[in-house]
């Protein structure tokens, strides 16, 4: 009786597979949300191992560790996964935190504006500058900062900032309410007449567009000036 060896299984490399089968170019292609879940964590496994490309070794890991619970592994149990070690492990893991921290609790990174002080704390940088800058903080009705735009540099006399331009913002985002800030290079944080008549201005825009200015901040290095706190506003 003639024998016959067992023929070994060759290895499919990930390379000499068609380009339309290749993770990487089917990201490409057609969009990350169009790969199996053993394709993108071959892209960050980057490659296989002697006995399976990235692809077969991504589908033997998801089988050890569900996507579910593969953030929970512990990262030694993936260093020591044959054909993983630890430059793939630590590019699982960053992908992992990433992925954490984009999706974690809104409230871990909410900036809650409620006075005067939390506004400086936000626009600390503009109080020693040479020019002055006008920014405008964007509001939610749960007092949580959307957005912060710098809307104009230069004296407000000259920047002539409409209403227009200070509530353009305010239209696109969830926002409630705005707090205008500006500087005074001149280290005196009292207000002009002019900046007093742009206040009232913006203040009955506002008013008008059910958007309320709640308060115009001046900063400069000696200190701050709120217009809330005097109350100058409705005078």
């Amino acid at each position: 009786m003639i024998g016959f060896a067992k023929s070994k299984r060759r290895t499919v490399r990930i390379k000499d597979m068609p380009l339309t089968l290749r993770p990487r170019e089917k990201l490409f292609s057609y969009g990350a949300n169009n790969l199996s879940d053993a394709e993108l964590l071959a892209i960050l496994l980057g490659t296989g191992s002697a006995k399976a490309n990235a692809i077969k070794l991504g589908e033997k890991l998801l089988r050890q560790f569900p996507l579910s619970r593969l953030s929970e592994g512990n990262l030694q149990e993936f260093v020591r996964y044959p054909g993983v070690g630890m430059a793939k492990t630590a590019r699982i893991a960053a992908a992992l935190e990433l992925g954490e921290r984009l999706f974690a609790p809104s409230s871990v990174s909410k900036i809650i504006i409620r006075n005067a002080v939390d506004v400086i704390s936000q626009v600390r940088d503009i109080a020693e500058r040479r020019q002055e800058y006008l920014i405008v903080l964007y509001i939610n009705a749960r007092h949580e900062l959307v957005l912060k735009e710098v809307v104009g540099m230069g004296s407000l006399n000259g920047l002539q900032i409409t209403p227009k331009e200070i509530f353009s913002n305010a239209l696109k985002t969830p926002c409630a309410s705005i707090i205008v800030v500006h500087n005074h290079p001149s280290n005196d944080p009292a207000p002009s007449d002019a900046d007093i008549h742009f206040t009232r201005k913006i203040h009955e825009a506002g008013e008008v567009m059910g958007i309320p200015m709640i308060d115009h901040i001046i900063v400069c290095k000696s200190g701050y000036y709120s217009f809330r706190e005097d109350n100058l506003s409705n005078k």
